[in-house]
């Protein structure tokens, strides 16, 4: 029975080194001071996490499906992988999504909205890096049946769709073109910080159909970084407004 290879001393945790092998076929022993590879010091996780990378050939949406993660949970495990393998990860943020639509026809009946998006991201080939108000990004890409946009800031699988952007010009509109973003961390949909005339509550209610009372994803970093990336809006502290 073969016993896998540690690679951390059980009681101090340092780094062990082996000093003895053997061969099985004819008996041949070497004894010397020899050094690991640096993937017998990964976890067991670590290795499973590289085994499924290089099964989906690289491929981090296929690797996001088959582990269930998360765009930025996927992406922060090859950080960390990356990492203890001492590899830097300053240009981590090129290990993007597969693409696979690059560019989405833009109608003559489409919301303003929804061609501006439309317009600049294809010009960025189906796939673009927003910028938030604390400094990080987020990236954003086409749905593969072209009724919205995910966001890799959102869960997995949470899609922004037209409506989401055309309610939330619609509610500006309304309100003179500006509004309160709203505050979907602490707050059900019709509760003080999220009423139906802030940003966050009216998508809700508008293009998501969530009632009064119950709880809302928090889109609106996302959405509001959006518009304003497209030239739409201003995305102001606590509040969004038209340009």
């Amino acid at each position: 029975m073969h016993t896998e290879i540690i690679g951390h001393c059980p009681i101090c945790n340092e780094k062990l080194i082996a000093t003895r092998l053997t061969c099985k076929h004819c008996g041949l022993e070497l004894t010397n001071d020899f050094s690991l590879s640096k993937f017998n010091y990964l976890a067991y996780e670590d290795l499973q996490f590289i085994e499924y990378y290089l099964k989906c050939r690289g491929n981090l949406k296929e690797l996001m499906q088959q582990l269930g993660l998360s765009y930025p949970a996927a992406k922060k495990r090859l950080d960390q992988v990356l990492e203890r393998l001492g590899y830097s990860t300053a240009y981590s943020d090129t290990y993007n999504i597969e693409v696979i639509v690059e560019t989405l026809p833009i109608y003559k009946d489409e919301s303003l909205a929804t061609k501006q998006i439309k317009t600049k991201l294809n010009k960025s080939k189906g796939l673009a890096d927003i910028s938030l108000t604390t400094n990080k990004t987020f990236t954003i890409y086409y749905e593969e049946f072209g009724n919205g946009i995910y966001a890799s800031n959102l869960p997995k699988g949470n899609l922004l769709t037209w409506k989401a952007f055309d309610s939330a010009i619609e509610l500006l509109n309304k309100a003179g073109g500006k509004a309160s973003k709203g505050n979907a961390m602490k707050s059900k949909l019709g509760d003080e910080h999220l009423t139906l005339d802030t940003v966050e509550g009216y998508v809700a209610h508008k293009a998501y159909g969530v009632a009064l009372g119950e709880s809302v994803l928090r889109r609106i970093s996302a959405l509001s970084s959006i518009l304003e990336w497209c030239g739409l809006c201003k995305n102001g502290y606590g509040y969004l407004e038209l340009k």
